[in-house]
């Protein structure tokens, strides 16, 4: 909710690097302004902010809110503190270079890894001192709608490993499962780790092994990863009062995944050729036991079957953000269908900043968020709308919509309007013959409801201007099919060499329209088509 209405996060996350210096800010928030992004996911780096312990410094911080806040953009800032992707190299160089103080995990062949065990007290207290001050300084600097979310940390979990071996955690392994991991996997009612406790005989005393067999040594870490984050979650929760929400690099266990990936970062079915311990679907029960402050777990979603894992987070808290995905086609697709269909707050291409106009998906890319910002526009002003998204393949060219009242189709005239690009949209449904349509690469056409034909009362074009819709024309006639089908041409669609006389094919991609069945007459629905809303 912001100022009291539903709001839409089209957001986008900029590169590692991205918020690194005043440069790099000011071309990052540029390139946002270029292609539309609103939201602005932005690392805020550990090193950056005290660079000697105990001496903070937040000028960066400062040029980073500004930059989001003169561009009327809002910003979710992302904490690499003790661990980015797994690793600790976003650490001040007083963590880095001091291994005694802040030890380091160690695998199974004996290898340190650059990476401070969350075992390690020392650290967790210094990390949860930084954040807090960070925190403390965002809340002094806000203006109550610039900093929307924080994220803390960034795809924890063991690399090269299942768990930590270091001395200390050692001597954590050696002991009984804690009471509160044990409520936590017990209170679970399905899943890898319950399974597992069921099996080891759901024990209040046993040790890690014998109680979770196969899933302990991750079942471990998560307990690890969940605590440490939670004080450092807490210490900033309590300067600062805005949402926070933990990443997860995500695992691809699950049979309905879809084929994984040769590349690392496309998952893995074992702990530590993915992050062992992060915030995943099967350690979800340990982190929302143990790290209450986060109000949600979110996937990154690179690789794998997109829906099925979207759906299993927003099942963990009712809550799906997808804070970094692809950013080209592949990734338009992804974003309407985890708006419209899986009811996602929003969902963030990663690295959109690293486009440039010579990119083959920027323009599609730059529409997409355009067209987001429409929904997110019209569900500010219609919060009670009932919406719904949609993908159109080979596999599946046509839906049925909001109970067989519209049918979608990338099939209609496509001999005449070839496209090799799936149709992508969301339809808002706001009164019971009144819809908003945005999207590109469909045809559309009402129905009765019951198996029968509807037609089109009024179909308008709008286009947004600030915070208006301005209708640009009315359509009728042939453009609407007669009262039947109104097709919404993907971006660049090409006048047809097989049809002789010229489409109109630049439509905005949003539409206002109202529909009738003969047995029904549109009254004067019609007749306020054209009200701004």
């Amino acid at each position: 909710m912001l100022h009291g209405e539903p709001f839409l996060l089209v957001a986008g996350e900029i590169h590692n690097s991205g918020s690194s210096t005043p440069t790099a800010i000011e071309r990052s928030f540029d390139a946002a302004t270029r292609l539309g992004v609103d939201t602005v996911l932005a690392p805020i780096a550990w090193e950056s902010i005290e660079p000697e312990e105990g001496l903070f410094e937040f000028a960066l911080v400062d040029i980073l809110v500004d930059a989001a806040r003169v561009r009327g953009l809002h910003l979710i800032p992302l904490w690499f503190g003790t661990w980015k992707n797994g690793m600790s190299t976003y650490t001040p160089i007083w963590v880095k270079g001091n291994s005694e103080r802040f030890p380091r995990i160690i695998n199974s062949a004996g290898l340190v890894l650059e990476s401070v065990t969350p075992f390690s007290d020392a650290a967790r207290d210094a990390d949860a001192r930084a954040f807090a001050a960070l925190m403390r300084h965002l809340a002094s600097i806000d203006d109550g709608e610039t900093v929307l979310m924080v994220q803390v940390e960034n795809e924890v979990g063991v690399l090269s490993d299942a768990r930590d071996r270091s001395s200390l955690a050692e001597d954590h392994w050696n002991k009984p499962v804690p009471s509160d991991v044990a409520a936590a996997i017990s209170a679970a009612q399905n899943g890898r780790l319950a399974d597992s406790y069921e099996r080891g005989g759901r024990s209040t005393s046993a040790g890690w092994p014998a109680l979770l067999a196969d899933e302990a040594d991750e079942a471990f870490m998560a307990a690890a990863y969940a605590r440490y984050i939670e004080t450092v979650a807490r210490a900033g929760r309590a300067e600062f009062d805005v949402p926070m929400f933990v990443n997860a690099w995500v695992d691809a266990n699950a049979s309905n995944d879809g084929g994984d990936s040769q590349l690392a970062l496309a998952g893995g079915a074992r702990p530590g050729d993915y992050p062992s311990g992060g915030p995943l679907r099967h350690t979800a029960a340990i982190w929302r036991h143990l790290a209450p402050s986060l109000d949600f777990l979110a996937p990154d979603l690179y690789f794998g079957s997109f829906d099925a894992v979207a759906d299993a987070y927003r099942a963990i808290d009712g809550v799906l953000f997808i804070p970094e995905m692809q950013c080209n086609r592949t990734g338009v697709e992804q974003m309407f269908r985890a708006v419209g269909e899986l009811g996602a707050i929003g969902a963030a291409p990663f690295a959109f900043d690293l486009m440039s106009e010579e990119d083959d998906s920027y323009r599609e890319v730059q529409d997409a968020f355009a067209l987001l910002r429409s929904l997110s526009m019209l569900l500010g002003r219609h919060p009670n709308a009932e919406l719904c998204g949609f993908t159109l393949t080979n596999e599946e060219p046509s839906r049925l919509l909001f109970g067989d009242m519209l049918e979608v189709t990338s099939k209609h005239m496509s001999e005449i309007f070839p496209s090799s690009q799936n149709g992508v949209g969301c339809v808002a449904r706001v009164g019971s013959n009144e819809y908003f349509i945005v999207g590109r690469g469909f045809a559309i056409r009402p129905l009765d409801g019951a198996g029968g034909r509807g037609a089109w009362a009024a179909v308008e074009e709008l286009e947004r201007d600030g915070e208006a819709f301005v209708a640009q024309r009315r359509l009728n006639g042939d453009e609407i099919g007669g009262g039947e089908w109104i097709r919404l041409p993907i971006l660049n669609q090409g006048q047809s060499e097989l049809f002789p006389i010229r489409q109109n094919l630049q439509l905005s991609g949003v539409l206002r329209v109202t529909t009738y069945t003969a047995s029904a007459a549109p009254g004067r629905a019609a007749a306020r088509i054209s009200e701004a809303r």
